[in-house]
């Protein structure tokens, strides 16, 4: 990637007037950060730090091998080259390269300025296996700036104040939740951050704006959108993000724990999204990568994933542990608590949506039976607590199931609580009381929280934590469901017109729907003909795509009768074309075999309808 649009003679202009802005001064108190999105040469991005005063012969400097929320090995300081220690009259100093994230310096107490170069992660020649919300943009019409990709810290100074500026070129505009100084009409922007972990947890989305501003639940919402082709607008994704929002302030007592928040959504064009999306989480911010593709998923993705992480307010950015409290971004000890911090957050996310009635009752019990069938494919022998201490390292393979069975962790005691006070304290109280014993600047003893919250609720939660969150033995959720009127089956066998039986997965590259395995495929699908890699473009004379594909086939399965003539339009695969078929057969009743059936009980008593009530508000 090349900044082509810019002469060299007008970079040199500009590089040259951001320079003779950039004053920094050294004092005992604050950094003074300077960062020149108009300098950037094969994708790097200067930066010059000037630390507080140093008093120590040598000192380390470090840039984060982890950040809190993703729970996995980053090594931002792989990124940076051409590293340099300068005292004040422009001498180097020397530095010894201790280990990918750490340099350290030598006559510490001439230190004036460090310098860098910094490489964005999204372009890297390398698969950096980087979640690709925590990751770096530097392009030339957009920068998205985790501040930890970028800005390190000196050991033993990170809790001083931080004064940033950044140069940018005209028309750009700072979309962030950090405390912004000015913006100068002249091209640099100034920010201030109390201490580093204020620094790294305000993300800064540099671009041409769009943007959209709304009053939610007290709060200053802003969503800002960089898209690509500019077919996702700021506008609709706040459509979807507000009413969720709404609800959120509804769940938590009335207003929303925050003045202002911030969600940051990044769009790269569908042939270079890959497989991989999603967002992380910031004290009053969020950032979104998403696949560019217009229409209901993806404004129901957004909705969906902004939820959760606004959740991240709870846990665990209000309510945490000393893991949390005192992040370590070289040697970061692990919480036995990501069921609270990852889990608790989705089951609240889908449950704040079934109780303000952006859900229906079947498409939240829809949720929870995807949360049980995706649980199914980890080790179900491992104990939560056990999975999250080792999250980074021993069963860093088990950590999307925090979503899944961490989701239903939450679920689980959210009903227990609700039955041992007949329907009256449920998750929700939990929280908002542990919000006021533990807030943000306070933290509870990792090891001790089953025990505070038996203190603080029933003294029989503390069995229900031993034997299904420290132990491995399986939620009882026949008895917990149907406390609140809901059937639950583990296995259950439903007749229903067939559809083929086939499994079925996406193909960003023609973007249609694809026959992923046809190992389990039934008499209706082999009358058909389908194979794998087949691409669906018409089931029965309906269009399919990625955003009507459930919909057209439970259509389908509706309105059919056995031995209906059925076609089906496919694209298969042909060398490095496809080739255009329309499969018939006469529709069959097939057999679906569901497992962790979940459905609202016929008859269900006043005890169970009011359980449900205080549940879910249905």
């Amino acid at each position: 990637m090349t900044r082509s649009l810019i002469t060299l003679i007008t970079l040199t202009a500009t590089v040259s007037l951001a320079q003779a802005q950039f004053e920094p001064f050294q004092n005992d108190e604050s950094y003074s950060v300077f960062m020149n999105l108009t300098a950037v040469e094969n994708d790097r991005l200067p930066v010059e730090i000037v630390p507080p005063v140093i008093t120590e012969s040598t000192a380390e400097f470090h840039m984060p091998k982890i950040v809190p929320g993703t729970y996995a090995i980053e090594d931002f300081g792989r990124f940076v080259s051409n590293f340099k220690a300068l005292d004040a009259m422009g001498k180097e100093l020397k530095v010894n390269r201790l280990d990918t994230n750490r340099w350290q310096i030598m006559n510490a107490q001439k230190l004036y300025k460090i310098s860098y170069l910094v490489d964005d992660t999204y372009d890297s020649e390398e698969d950096v296996d980087i979640f690709e919300p925590a990751g770096t943009s530097v392009e030339e019409k957009v920068f998205l700036l985790n501040n930890f990709g970028f800005i390190g810290y000196v050991d033993g100074y990170k809790d001083h104040p931080f004064n940033l500026e950044i140069a940018r070129e005209e028309g750009f505009y700072p979309s962030t939740s950090l405390p912004i100084k000015s913006l100068d009409d002249n091209g640099s922007d100034f920010f201030t951050a109390r201490d580093y972990f204020t620094l790294h947890d305000n993300p800064i989305l540099y671009c041409v704006p769009d943007t959209a501003t709304r009053q939610v639940g007290g709060a200053e919402v802003m969503v800002s959108v960089f898209s690509p082709n500019k077919s996702i607008t700021a506008a609709e994704c706040m459509d979807r993000v507000a009413p969720v929002l709404d609800a959120a302030a509804v769940y938590l007592g009335g207003s929303l724990p925050v003045d202002k928040y911030a969600v940051l959504i990044y769009c790269v064009p569908l042939d270079k999204a890959g497989n991989s999306y999603g967002a992380l989480e910031h004290h009053t911010s969020t950032v979104l990568y998403m696949p560019e593709f217009p229409g209901e998923t993806f404004y129901g993705g957004v909705r969906d994933i902004t939820s959760h992480e606004f959740f991240h307010i709870v846990t665990p950015l209000n309510i945490h542990s000393e893991y949390v409290a005192d992040f370590n971004f070289i040697n970061p000890e692990m919480s036995a608590h990501i069921w609270l911090y990852e889990g608790v957050t989705e089951y609240n996310s889908h449950l704040v949506q079934i109780r303000s009635d952006i859900y229906s009752t079947d498409e939240f019990l829809d949720i929870i039976r995807d949360k049980l069938k995706a649980n199914d494919k980890f080790d179900s022998k491992i104990p939560l607590t056990v999975a999250s201490k080792f999250t980074i390292d021993y069963f860093k393979g088990q950590y999307f199931n925090f979503y899944q069975k961490g989701a239903i962790a939450g679920m689980a005691l959210d009903l227990r609580l609700r039955q041992l006070s007949d329907a009256e304290y449920g998750l929700v109280d939990l929280l908002l009381e542990l919000g006021q014993t533990y807030g943000v600047d306070t933290f509870f003893r990792d090891d001790k929280l089953f025990d505070i919250i038996a203190e603080m609720t029933y003294p029989e939660i503390r069995e229900f934590f031993a034997r299904h969150y420290e132990g491995a033995e399986p939620f009882p959720l026949e008895d917990l469901l149907a406390s609140a009127g809901v059937e639950y089956h583990r296995e259950l066998k439903i007749p229903q017109i067939s559809s083929g039986n086939v499994s079925f997965s996406y193909n960003f590259q023609t973007n249609r729907i694809r026959v992923e395995s046809t190992e389990n495929m039934d008499a209706f699908g082999r009358e058909l003909g389908l194979q794998k890699d087949d691409e669906l473009i018409e089931f029965n004379g309906q269009e399919v795509n990625l955003s009507n594909i459930s919909e057209v086939l439970n259509d389908y399965a509706a309105n059919t009768e056995v031995g209906d003539k059925v076609k089906v339009k496919i694209a298969r695969p042909k060398g490095d074309d496809y080739k255009e078929k329309t499969l018939k057969a006469e529709a069959k009743m097939g057999e679906v075999s569901r497992s962790h059936d979940l459905r609202l009980m016929e008859n269900p008593t006043p005890q169970q309808m009011k359980m449900r009530k205080a549940w879910i508000n249905q």
